[in-house]
């Protein structure tokens, strides 16, 4: 028994790691794997505003929303936390004293209920 589950889990861990597979195994397997990639998306949520925070702190200027942004995520999160868990890009808001990172959540689209989104207090420096 045990050594079927783990075949289960290997099976499944491969599928999900290929692009082409990943949507199909997402679609029969939603209702069981959702909250499993919501929280792994919160999780990468956390680490990149932590980076973002400490840029904040050093006195170092934020990413542009947009293509700076996902120029800045390249260089700091290679291999990994580029795309949420349903393979959308972050996208970055900033206000005068906060930012957010977002992700579309799994319908895929932002600025819906599903969203997950991580806000910071931040302090602009002047001269930005």
């Amino acid at each position: 028994m045990g050594k079927l589950f783990l075949i289960l889990v290997l099976g499944l861990g491969m599928a999900l790691y290929f692009p082409r597979s990943r949507a199909v195994v997402l679609d029969v397997s939603r209702p069981v794997l959702n909250p499993v990639l919501v929280w792994q998306t919160k999780s990468e949520l956390d680490k990149i505003v932590r980076e973002l925070q400490a840029l904040n702190r050093e006195g170092r200027r934020l990413p542009e929303p947009g293509r700076e942004f996902q120029a800045w995520m390249e260089r700091s999160f290679q291999g990994g936390s580029l795309l949420d868990s349903w393979g959308s890009s972050y996208t970055l808001r900033i206000w005068m004293d906060s930012l957010a990172v977002v992700s579309p959540g799994p319908d895929l689209v932002v600025g819906t209920e599903d969203d997950i989104v991580r806000t910071v207090d931040i302090q602009r420096r002047r001269g930005r």
